[in-house]
């Protein structure tokens, strides 16, 4: 009898125990809280880094002061963070600086858009933005389209580079003229939206921008690395007549870091020359419903735009 007591009690714990376990099992396995798809909160960093034609530093971890604003946007809410063009500096795409970055943005569950250098096997190297997801994985690249070059020299003006210069002063100063320009126009399907990417001079130009909302963008993010502030006119143009939430960024020493949304409205905007972060709340349903019944996409003319495509003739 005072066995069979013994089996019952050890019976009964061991069914606690798995009772207990299963549970422990159900709540790690519950699937995470819905995405909001409608109202989506992004953040923005204005901060500076690695530059234009700067040569890696010895001692320098320019991903060390990224991660606690990653921390921060997670804390806050954001489900996108967008740093600016340039601040990773010349690195492997993936190695120890993506890393650092890939880890955060899995720590927080957070979409991440930051710009490097992009060097590749053959020495050859691409002005490139990073996409991370939820997950810290790199799903994404945008390679900049348009080089921002800073010196020419013969006409027309801005066509060639200035002659009888070694490989080493175009990547101090200016690295565009032989960077590796991208062949395309992606927009990449997050799972609050589609989102497309700019990188500085692109932004310039009024086709990217249409491009990517006739691709199925919603939210258009555009990295720079320039002095002076980004140009808030542009922003709320392209949101006007592409349909598109925007988000800008660019480093500490210059400005115009700002969030836009639909139908010309910035909600949210950084100081210029000085470190910040700032985050808004973005209408994707309202810009979806906009894009729907939208008289200017119905009754686009392609058929007069052939001239968008041919190259300027010389003059």
């Amino acid at each position: 009898m005072r066995l069979r007591r013994i089996t019952n009690t050890i019976g009964t714990l061991v069914i606690v125990v798995l009772l207990n376990a299963a549970a422990g099992l159900h709540a790690c396995a519950e699937p995470p809280a819905a995405v909001a798809r409608d109202l989506v909160k992004v953040a923005a960093v204005q901060i500076s880094g690695y530059d234009k034609g700067d040569p890696p530093r010895d001692n320098y971890d320019p991903a060390a002061a990224l991660v606690p604003y990653i921390n921060r946007a997670g804390e806050d809410g954001a489900q996108l963070v967008v740093f600016p063009e340039y601040v990773l500096g010349h690195i492997p795409v993936p190695g120890p600086t993506t890393k650092k970055i890939s880890a955060a943005a899995a720590a927080n569950g957070i979409y991440v858009i930051v710009g490097c250098w992009e060097v590749f096997h053959d020495g050859k190297f691409a002005n490139t933005a990073l996409l991370f997801d939820r997950s810290g994985k790199i799903a994404g690249k945008y390679h900049k389209t348009h080089a921002a070059i800073d010196h020419f020299e013969g006409a027309p003006a801005w066509s060639k580079p200035p002659s009888g210069k070694s490989r080493d002063w175009f990547l101090r100063n200016d690295p565009e003229w032989i960077m590796e320009k991208g062949r395309e126009l992606p927009v990449f399907k997050l799972d609050f939206g589609g989102v497309g990417i700019m990188t500085c001079y692109d932004g310039w130009f009024p086709e990217p921008a249409r491009v990517l909302s006739l691709k199925g963008a919603e939210l258009i993010v555009w990295i720079n690395g320039r002095g002076g502030s980004v140009e808030d006119f542009i922003i709320k143009s392209i949101i006007f007549q592409s349909h598109v939430s925007m988000i800008s960024a660019n480093q500490a020493y210059g400005g115009g870091t700002m969030i836009g949304d639909w139908p010309a409205r910035i909600l949210a905007r950084c100081p210029n020359k000085k470190e910040a972060y700032i985050s808004a709340t973005i209408n994707l349903k309202r810009i979806r419903t906009v894009r729907a019944g939208s008289r200017n996409f119905q009754q686009r003319r392609p058929d007069l735009y052939d001239v968008l495509a041919s190259p300027q003739e010389s003059r």
